[in-house]
């Protein structure tokens, strides 16, 4: 009998070793690649290391020299991280019942291929008053984001999960810390990685990063925290599914099958139907085949199902019941 494994292994690159973000818990940082006003805002998931810092220079400036065989190095390593600044740009929203549009903005890192998670301040334009938004990709399931304003505290917290084909093939997640300046500017900088490998259905791991910030003024001080966590939760890829609809008695009136991504916006169930099964046709990774099965009452709104990319993550698609 084969023997599952789960590995997953969690790393730091050499920028990474060098800074966090939690750097902005320190009432009285200075100058450097973080500002007093610079707040942690969210993070932007890539597959790929994001080579920013200069440590080459790093070192040409801050190396001493060698003690006991030890390199010593002195210097403030923020000054040598890079940015990506992202850009801001329209967006139009459709209402699909009306028709009616209407425009808004959101933050874009143009030409870097990730999943972005973070809640920025939009600013004023020509009929809107600025907005705390979220910018979520298609794969962040489950997101919550909650606010609280007080007077002498704020604080933003999001939560969200990213689902995986546990297929066996190795799956790396770069962090990559998102931060806003306070002239409106948003930037991420590289952050740390994890990587997992084996068969490990039903796995989690997570990430998360926090910031606190206080500011003083006139011997008033006010605080702003901030915690973005992604898990990455591991799932088997579905090959089809099955809706099952049934009486009271139990008896199956109808079965109609679907294929992953081809689930209906709208489910439509016969007169007399009393609730739902459906049935989650997937193989494992030695290709035995599994099936799950879900229950939907009268009192559900609606069917989540997913179905995987190309890149092996698995996207939610929610099927409204009409009842």
């Amino acid at each position: 009998m084969k023997r599952n494994r789960f590995k997953i292994g969690v790393f730091c690159a050499v920028a990474v070793c060098l800074l966090s973000g939690c750097q902005l818990a320190k009432e009285n940082a200075g100058a450097g690649a973080f500002a007093l006003d610079d707040r942690l805002i969210g993070v932007y998931v890539t597959a790929e290391h994001l080579e920013l810092f200069d440590f080459a220079a790093y070192l040409q400036d801050n190396l001493k020299g060698f003690s006991g065989g030890e390199v010593i190095l002195d210097g403030d390593e923020q000054d040598y991280q890079g940015r990506i600044y992202a850009v801001l740009r329209p967006r139009t929203l459709t209402n699909e019942e009306t028709g009616e549009t209407a425009i808004t903005h959101e933050y874009v890192f143009e030409g870097v291929e990730g999943i972005p998670f973070f809640s920025p301040t939009v600013p004023a334009s020509e009929g809107n008053e600025s907005f705390v938004a979220t910018m979520s990709g298609d794969a962040i399931s489950d997101g919550n984001k909650r606010i609280f304003v007080g007077d002498d505290e704020n604080s933003i917290t999001l939560e969200g999960t990213i689902y995986v084909s546990a297929s066996g093939d190795n799956h790396t997640f770069y962090f990559n810390p998102v931060y806003q300046s306070a002239d409106g500017s948003v930037y991420l900088v590289s952050g740390s990685g994890m990587s997992s490998s084996g068969d490990h259905v039903g796995a989690t791991m997570s990430q998360t990063l926090d910031a606190v910030q206080t500011v003083t003024e006139n011997g008033v001080s006010r605080t702003d925290r901030t915690s973005t966590t992604i898990s990455i939760t591991f799932i088997h890829a579905p090959e089809k599914f099955v809706v099952l609809e049934m009486d009271a008695g139990n008896s199956v009136l109808s079965r109609a099958e679907f294929s992953p991504g081809g689930m209906p916006d709208e489910f439509a169930p016969e007169a007399g139907t009393a609730y739902l099964i459906m049935e989650i046709h997937s193989r494992d990774t030695e290709g035995k085949q599994t099936i799950s099965r879900e229950i939907f009452g009268r009192d559900a709104g609606s069917i989540e199902a997913f179905y995987v990319r190309d890149d092996g993550i698995c996207l939610k698609r929610q099927t409204v019941i009409m009842w």
